[in-house]
């Protein structure tokens, strides 16, 4: 048996180890809650771009084309970052092969059909989070 005083010890090892890890990452215990763009962007985006989106995503190597590198995107277009361009791509205002064409946009489409309990900009929203979560990558 382990004494009072060796398991209050323990217990503010792990009391203190806690907190050090909630404090070092809040985003990674509480992303989905702080940052909804990070989360959809994760949820939606990550196979094939890559968490940090650089293009290197787990289902990237299947593909036959080169995915883009989403940290680029500010430095392709003169140091502008293209919102509007970029939630077209999303949503599927903007042909994006992997992304599908404009009668079956993958992402708008799903957004829509997650979206129908919700009001009608639901759909808008979720592209507009992502659209601006990745404007924190660029480079």
């Amino acid at each position: 048996m382990l004494s009072a005083e060796v398991k209050t010890k323990l217990f503010l090892i792990l009391c203190w180890s806690a907190l050090l890890v909630l404090w070092a990452s809040p985003d990674t215990m509480f992303g989905a809650e702080l940052q909804p763009g990070k989360a959809l962007y994760l949820q939606h985006c990550s196979s094939c771009h890559g968490q940090e989106g650089h293009g290197n995503g787990p289902v990237s190597r299947y593909l036959a084309v080169k995915v883009p590198d989403l940290t680029l995107i500010k430095k392709k277009n003169n140091g502008i970052y293209p919102s509007d361009a970029v939630m077209a791509a999303i949503d599927g205002r903007h042909d994006i092969r992997g992304h599908g064409d404009r009668q079956m946009p993958v992402w708008g489409e799903i957004f829509t059909i997650e979206d129908q309990k919700r009001p009608e900009g639901a759909s808008v929203s979720k592209a507009k989070l992502i659209t601006e979560y990745i404007a924190q990558l660029q480079q």
